[in-house]
C-alpha cells in the first residue's frame, strides 16, 4: 500500500469543498461565507479524504 503524507493530503483536500447541486471543487478557507463558483449554490461539503470503494 502507498504510503501517505500529511503535506500531500493537506494540499490535496485542505480547503477543498465540493457543491452539493453540480459537484464543482471549490477551494475557500471559509465555505459558509462562499457560494459555488459555477451555479452559485451556497451549500459546500467537504471533500472526502478516504476512498469509498
Amino acid at each position: 500500500m502507498a504510503q501517505r503524507f500529511e503535506e500531500a493530503k493537506e494540499r490535496i483536500f485542505g480547503n477543498v469543498y465540493v457543491c452539493r447541486r453540480c459537484n464543482a471543487k471549490n477551494r475557500t478557507s471559509n465555505p459558509e461565507d462562499t457560494s459555488c463558483r459555477k451555479c452559485g449554490y451556497s451549500s459546500l461539503r467537504k471533500k472526502n479524504d478516504e476512498f469509498a470503494g
